[in-house]
């Protein structure tokens, strides 16, 4: 009995020591001039203090535009002498690559800005695929993979595209298969099921069905062959956040409603309690902390940007947040 309860004490002491390792601090995110902080969205970063992100001109309809931080100021993407418009944000890696999508006028397309914090920074657009017509991207891993989306032409039906970093036309994943939800550092896709409940794992064409346990199911993130996301115990009620580990064995998290998002290191993202619950972290499935709001702030959405670095970044009604661990 006294070692059974040496080893819970030794749990939350370690548990209780690694909350406690940083303060975590929240800042606003500076907006470039002109545009409306209420319509700005962080949507990756290099875990090196820069980031990117979209951006609505103030005073037009839906107009974004790509906005790059680098040591944390903002500048709207310009591609001087070319006709593409509409840029927006996707993602980006620890190379610094930038995943956007944009609008030439005889086209849409996926596109990347390789090198987005250096002068000399370039955009390149990847290959289409004909018969095919380019939608909004989902992700980009480290080694410059991405995954894509596309309606094709003949059917109407929206299928997947993942771009390799070796280069080369896409590679058409079909809607039977599943819906492209996240992109993993070794080419592994996540997939939603088809009918939106439950998950999956594409692997060059081979499809694994993540464990299932009869609930309704929403898979958010993959990372590390990590997958993180919630299910609801009850019909649409007793929401309770879940990562699949590498053996794809389900465990729940501790006192998470929902995981949206997970870093290298498994830091992950989520609400307690209630899907508009308390944003907090977790190391896999222990619990850290929730996360501090500036004054006059109650919550926030779209959650979240985890860096490696454990760099955060969400939104709230007011603007785009960040959090550091200092």
């Amino acid at each position: 009995m006294a070692a059974a309860i040496c080893l819970v004490c030794t749990t939350f002491t370690t548990a209780a020591a690694e909350a406690s390792a940083c303060d975590w601090v929240v800042s606003d995110v500076p907006v470039p001039s002109g545009h409306d902080p209420k319509f700005t969205t962080v949507r990756g970063t290099d875990s090196n203090g820069n980031y990117s992100g979209s951006a609505r001109r103030e005073g037009t309809g839906f107009t974004f535009d790509a906005v790059i931080w680098t040591g944390g100021q903002p500048r709207v993407l310009q591609v001087p002498g070319s006709d593409l418009t509409e840029l927006q944000v996707f993602g980006e890696n620890r190379s610094g690559t930038v995943l956007l999508y944009g609008r030439f006028p005889d086209r849409t397309a996926t596109l990347v800005y390789k090198d987005a914090h250096e002068a000399s920074g370039r955009v390149v657009e990847l290959p289409g695929l004909e018969g095919y017509q380019i939608n909004p991207a989902t992700a980009i891993n480290e080694r410059g993979d991405v995954l894509g989306n596309a309606t094709r032409a003949s059917d109407g039906d929206s299928v997947g595209l993942l771009w390799r970093a070796t280069g080369g036309v896409p590679q058409v994943i079909e809607r039977a298969a599943g819906l492209p939800q996240d992109l993993d550092d070794d080419g592994t896709v996540l997939l939603r099921h088809p009918s939106g409940n439950g998950g999956r794992l594409w692997r060059d064409g081979v499809v694994t069905e993540l464990a299932h346990e009869g609930k309704r199911q929403y898979v958010q993130a993959i990372r590390g062959g990590k997958v993180v996301g919630f299910q609801f115990e009850h019909e649409f009620s007793g929401p309770q956040g879940l990562l699949w580990d590498g053996n794809g064995a389900i465990n729940r998290i501790a006192g998470a409603a929902s995981a949206y998002a997970i870093n290298g290191g498994g830091l992950v993202t989520g609400q307690r309690g209630s899907l508009t619950g308390k944003a907090a972290i977790w190391r896999d499935t222990r619990f850290k902390t929730e996360l501090p709001l500036p004054n006059g702030v109650s919550g926030v959405s779209e959650l979240f940007v985890v860096g490696d670095d454990d760099s955060l970044f969400s939104k709230s009604g007011s603007g785009p947040l960040r959090w550091s661990c200092d």
